[in-house]
């Protein structure tokens, strides 16, 4: 006979072992994470891992919430075993995928960002939700259920796809509207599984409709919210002279009218990214020109490109800014110069 199941004593001490071990398994997931975020390989090799990931997390969920309205107490042992286990390993499918497109993405919008600006708040979204994805039981009460499953999910394959399409040949734009696209078609086929048979077709129709919101608002000035990742600024000054494509005078302030200005930047991109990017100069906060330019990715220091605006009598006082910006309006940063001419006494 087994000496657990016939000493009442060693079968708590093991009961007790067992527990410990529940009890440390999310401080181990954390761990694991964390130093998977940290070591992760984020070279150009990885995107069309990423990418196909960034899809699979919602097809992992779905099988997860189709193999919750299983009942495992309707069936034998064996098969009760098979749903349970089939329950956790989609769990931890779902969580891993979430953690690869979150935790992938993020140091490429960190990198991107024009602070201070809007990007902060699509920033704080992207960090809570990669500390969520981290604690186990915390993202398995989101995961589980129906009414906050989508976010987690939504967020990762969004910001992911958004990421590292443009490196797979995409613009910016294009990989904007793919990635908002996904998520919302997602969340509709999510809703959809985790519905009863009869009320499916309405509730996928319904959540389609408020998911199709997000690529609906990208034109009108949510991308600006998100910043151009994999896309990067490393340098801009505005001044009056150009030097081998290069401001000899940067400057954030002139007293007297120049003739003309010039705006020099450094964007730095990686290999096989080719994008329309944009100088726009404003004047006072009105758009004056809107100057396309040329860049090619894979330069560590990042590709070099100017941009002028002139008048010949003279540009009238006013502040200009000088922003890098993409086709899908979003802001990778910029530069400013004051023209305050002084006033006779």
């Amino acid at each position: 006979m087994n000496n657990t199941l016939s000493d009442p004593s060693a079968a708590t001490a093991a009961a007790a072992r067992s527990q410990g071990w529940r009890r440390m398994l999310p401080w181990l997931s954390l761990a694991t994470g964390v130093a998977s975020a940290l070591l992760m390989d984020r070279g150009p090799k990885r995107a069309a891992l990423v990418a196909t990931g960034a899809v699979a997390v919602w097809l992992t969920l779905i099988a997860l919430h189709w193999l919750a309205r299983v009942d495992p107490h309707a069936t034998g042992p064996r098969r009760r075993r098979l749903v349970v286990l089939a329950r956790r390993s989609s769990l931890l499918a779902t969580q891993s995928l979430v953690q690869l497109a979150l935790f992938f993405a993020l140091p490429f919008y960190f990198q991107a960002a024009a602070l201070p600006s809007w990007h902060i708040l699509f920033l704080l979204i992207m960090a809570a939700l990669s500390a969520v994805s981290l604690w186990d039981p915390l993202s398995e009460r989101l995961l589980t259920q129906p009414l906050f499953a989508p976010l987690l999910p939504a967020v990762a394959s969004f910001a992911a796809l958004a990421a590292v399409l443009p490196g797979l040949g995409l613009s910016t734009q294009q990989s904007l509207w793919v990635a908002a696209l996904t998520a919302a078609l997602g969340v509709a086929l999510l809703v959809a599984a985790a519905a009863p048979v009869e009320q499916r077709l309405r509730r996928a129709v319904r959540a389609l409709c408020v998911a199709l919101l997000l690529p609906a608002a990208l034109p009108l000035g949510l991308a600006r919210v998100v910043p151009a990742a994999p896309l990067r600024l490393m340098r801009v000054e505005i001044g009056t002279r150009l030097s081998q494509q290069w401001v000899a005078d940067p400057t954030a302030q002139l007293h007297q009218a120049p003739a003309r200005l010039f705006c020099a930047t450094a964007i730095w991109s990686p290999v096989g990214v080719s994008d329309r990017l944009f100088h726009v100069w404003r004047k006072d906060g009105q758009t004056r020109a809107r100057i396309e330019l040329s860049i090619s990715g894979g330069r560590t220091a990042g590709y070099r490109t100017y941009s002028r605006i002139q008048q010949a009598e003279g540009l009238p006082d006013g502040t200009y800014r000088c922003s890098v910006e993409t086709q899908a309006g979003q802001v990778l940063g910029g530069a400013a110069v004051k023209v305050a001419r002084k006033r006779g006494p």
